[in-house]
């Protein structure tokens, strides 16, 4: 009897550390693919939305504003930037247009408590082709869930049904319009749970999820998620300039990440990154 227990229990662990070496074998598999050999092969079409207008929520910092210049650098010209600062959104505003020759509007907005009924009335009749939506707030230190109430709600109303209700308003206009391209910038701590970040991970999360279904529901509407570990901006308390082997300057994420469009519907953007993520969830915090 001690025996067959033995045997079973041997073939079980034996079962499990094959199918996670295998696991772990294709996903490195996958991130070389698409961040080393791909872009030698592929570059992202940005045709089809050159002639319409590129709707950006959190432009004016960090990886949403580098983005959006990369996005410019690669021939789109018509931008709409939403935000809450009025003063950023001028400068922002002013650099398109000087930079690039591009076509700026302006939306001043609150995610945290606007009027989304409003916005989809500025939003409807535009033809919408391009999104990146990238709004999002983070928190001054790592606190227990609930010892920070006002911290938690700001950060669950942003990042999180913000960010969410502001893609429910695009997308019926881009459907209308003939379709398009959405990214979200997500984060790779919305693959699990980490302690005293509980609202920032559960607002990625939900935003990760969301993605995924809205590019299976929406048939002419492509949606990438990016879920970067370590970006040097301010709300990850680097100095902008600061690079390292895991942690990128947003100029140099957006950069990399612009290429992976089409590639992939999911995206850390630098095979480092990338190399992180798969470590944590296929061998970390495996549920």
């Amino acid at each position: 009897m001690f025996d067959l227990f033995h045997s079973v229990l041997y073939w079980i662990l034996k079962t499990y550390i094959i199918y996670r070496i295998v696991r772990t074998i294709i996903a490195f598999w996958s991130t070389v693919v698409i961040y080393l050999i791909a872009p030698l092969f592929y570059k992202p079409n940005f045709d089809p939305y050159k002639g319409r207008w590129t709707v950006v929520t959190g432009g004016t910092d960090g990886i949403g504003k580098a983005y959006t210049i990369e996005l410019a650098r690669n021939g789109l010209r018509k931008f709409v930037l939403i935000g809450r600062n009025e003063m950023k959104l001028q400068e922002m505003k002013t650099y398109l247009e000087r930079k690039f020759d591009a076509r700026v509007q302006t939306y001043l907005f609150d995610f945290y408590d606007g009027d989304y009924a409003e916005m989809r009335k500025f939003i409807e009749n535009i033809d919408v082709g391009f999104v990146l939506n990238s709004v999002g707030v983070g928190r001054e230190r790592m606190e227990r869930y609930g010892d920070n109430p006002e911290a938690d709600r700001r950060l669950l109303k942003v990042n999180g049904l913000g960010a969410a209700e502001f893609l429910s308003v695009v997308l019926p206009t881009m459907e209308k319009n003939g379709g398009g391209q959405i990214v979200v910038l997500s984060s790779s701590q919305g693959f699990r749970p980490f302690p005293y970040m509980a609202s920032y991970c559960a607002a990625k999360v939900m935003l990760s999820f969301l993605c995924e279904a809205i590019d299976r529901e929406w048939s002419t509407i492509k949606v990438q998620c990016l879920t970067p570990a370590l970006v040097a901006t301010k709300m990850t308390h680097y100095d902008n300039n600061y690079k390292s082997l895991f942690v990128k300057s947003a100029d140099d994420f957006a950069r990399e990440a612009v290429k992976t469009i089409g590639i992939t519907n999911v995206s850390a953007t630098y095979l480092s990154m990338d190399f992180i993520e798969i470590y944590i969830v296929t061998n970390l915090l495996v549920s």
